[in-house]
């Protein structure tokens, strides 16, 4: 926890962090445009597989980060922060 300066003894003490939780501090790449492409079976939004995103909520951070790597594979992306070529909607 930040120590304000000036603040002496009045500094709440730090509370106990759950582990398990930060391991899921990744969020869904979901846009909520939830359409499956046929003839790739990545979803047109997030790029994810229907299997991916069935998992994703019981996935751990090091699972997650392996998928996000992947979809940004897939959207040509350079990195995983890149949008690549973003949803699929333009064929749409």
């Amino acid at each position: 926890m930040c120590e304000k300066e000036g603040a002496g003894d009045n500094v709440l003490p730090e509370t106990p962090i759950d582990k398990a939780l930060l391991e899921q501090l990744i969020c869904s790449p979901c846009i909520s445009v939830c359409v499956l492409d046929a003839p790739t079976g990545f979803c047109k939004g997030c790029w994810r597989t229907v299997d991916e995103i069935a998992q994703w909520p019981k996935l751990m951070r090091h699972q997650r980060l392996e998928i996000l790597g992947r979809l940004a594979e897939r959207r040509g992306a350079t990195s995983l922060t890149d949008r690549g070529r973003g949803p699929m909607l333009a064929a749409d």
